[in-house]
């Protein structure tokens, strides 16, 4: 069967533009894993209060004195500390995806005798149970057992309605040629097919490519536009012979995506930065080469960050708001908001919002793009001193809400934006990597002295390089960090005309 070339924009509706969470259906998984820890903790020392409750309700009716209450208490903050290391399983959301019922419950009761086993030995040890009963012993690690288990159950029930929903089901991309593209497609297509979408073979091939698959063809181009608008899980190369070469310039196409790129199967003896991971949708091993830079719980921190501080701040700055907008407002005719298309994440675009500091004209509007200079007499009275203090920039506040900004991040240029009569794209060739995450308000670049126009090649360089520090050192300390330096850069006006 030959394969056709079907372009990128049939492969997928065009809708409004995709915007990110920032949770690959890989994070969501683990992250549902990753909260039974914290419960488990609780659960070991509730159990010992309710432990208590029943002992006295149903065993015997002893008063409880200090050191006997004492006793109770280490003996279940020792279980409660165990619990979140022993009875912790990395992979319980996914196995409860792939119906691995049977040996969960094997493996909780396993690691369960193994933590009484531990709590027992340290008590005795450390003469805790000289004052406890072995009867309120056993109600205590039965009601934790109990108590455990039921927090599985609601978790697993919570999983398989989300899995049935199609939350976990991962979009793949398969990046190759020939019949080992075709075997791994097969393989995809047979192993676990209820949780795997296979949206096209991609790669710079020639025409009317022989294979055994049905899927449709793209270039990596078009795979990398495909991403704009849709989420796309996992790209998986599959290469007939594995060389460094043409794998790292793959690699370098595709590294401008915020998508995890791998080497299916793994290939022995090559020396590749990448570590061996377990594919969720059907345990396949795969040599992880690039991964999303702000992953899992920093994810999650990070779009809790932008969420409750952009809504204090709107809030706060409600007044100052209505303020500028009346001063635009009778400074000179036009619209009090400009927008302007420019770059975002995954190299999508989208519109963002500025108060308007220039005369309104065909120029201002957005039609010709001309960075700003010092003294440009485009610029309005008003709009001087708002540039000047940054106070123009207040209205990306909501495109924060909306989830196309980040407060922290590199800052989002203008779309066809030229440097020295050159786009960024061509004076480096790691330009397009700072949009692997959400672009920012500010930034690690805005704070080390890269704010304001870039005029220069050199300039751009620069703060390229900061952008890309940014993103491969991120912490949510050092978004806090640039949030305050960015009060300091505000406050003296570097760079603000």
């Amino acid at each position: 069967m030959n394969r056709t070339y079907i372009p990128a924009g049939e492969m997928a509706p065009l809708t409004l533009p995709y915007h990110d969470s920032g949770l690959s259906k890989r994070d969501r998984v683990l992250l549902a894993s990753d909260l039974l820890p914290p419960i488990d903790f609780i659960c070991f020392l509730l159990a010992g209060l309710i432990g208590t409750l029943l002992y006295s309700l149903f065993v015997t009716a002893a008063p409880l004195d200090a050191s006997v209450a004492v006793g109770r208490g280490s003996v279940a903050l020792i279980g409660a500390v165990l619990a979140p290391f022993v009875l912790y399983d990395r992979n319980f959301a996914a196995a409860i995806s792939r119906r691995h019922m049977t040996a969960l419950i094997g493996m909780f009761g396993l690691r369960f005798v193994l933590i009484a086993t531990i709590a027992i030995a340290v008590g005795a040890a450390s003469q805790v149970f000289a004052s406890l009963p072995p009867s309120w012993v056993a109600v205590w690690l039965g009601t934790s057992a109990a108590l455990t288990a039921l927090v599985r159950v609601f978790v697993a029930t919570k999983v398989r309605a989300l899995d049935r929903k199609g939350a976990f089901t991962e979009s793949v991309a398969i990046v190759g040629a020939g019949p080992v593209a075709d075997r791994l497609e097969r393989h995809l297509r047979d192993t676990k097919v209820d949780h795997i979408e296979l949206l096209g073979i991609f790669g710079d091939l020639p025409l009317g490519v022989t294979g055994s698959s049905t899927l449709p063809v793209g270039s990596i181009d078009e795979l990398v536009e495909l991403s704009n608008r849709r989420a796309i899980d996992w790209i998986l190369v599959a290469m007939p012979i594995v060389e460094e070469a043409p794998l790292s310039a793959i690699v370098q196409r595709l590294d401008v995506l915020s998508i995890p790129i791998a080497l299916c199967p793994p290939s022995f003896g090559l020396r590749l930065p990448g570590e061996k991971v377990e594919y969720t949708s059907n345990g396949m091993p795969v040599m992880l080469l690039a991964d999303r830079p702000i992953k899992r719980w920093n994810a999650v921190l990070k779009a809790v960050e932008d969420a409750l501080l952009s809504r204090i701040l709107i809030l706060l700055l409600l007044p100052l708001l209505g303020l500028i907008a009346l001063a635009i407002k009778l400074d000179s005719p036009g619209p009090i908001f400009f927008r302007q298309r420019r770059h975002a994440f995954n190299n999508s675009e989208f519109d963002i919002y500025k108060f308007r500091t220039m005369r309104f004209s065909e120029e201002t509007s957005g039609a010709l793009l001309q960075q700003t200079t010092r003294l440009d007499r485009r610029v309005t009275r008003v709009g001087r001193f708002l540039r000047s203090t940054s106070l123009d920039e207040l209205p990306q506040l909501f495109n924060v809400l909306k989830g196309e900004m980040s407060l922290v991040g590199p800052r989002p240029h203008a779309v066809n934006m030229r440097t020295e009569d050159r786009l960024g794209s061509e004076i480096t060739g790691n330009y397009a990597h700072r949009h692997r995450v959400k672009p920012g308000m500010t930034g690690w670049s805005q704070v080390n002295g890269a704010r304001g126009a870039t005029t220069t090649t050199a300039q751009l360089r620069r703060r390229v390089a900061l952008d890309l520090m940014y993103i491969d050192g991120w912490s949510l300390r050092l978004d806090l960090k640039i949030l305050v330096l960015t009060c300091r850069e505000v406050l003296r006006r570097t760079n603000a005309y």
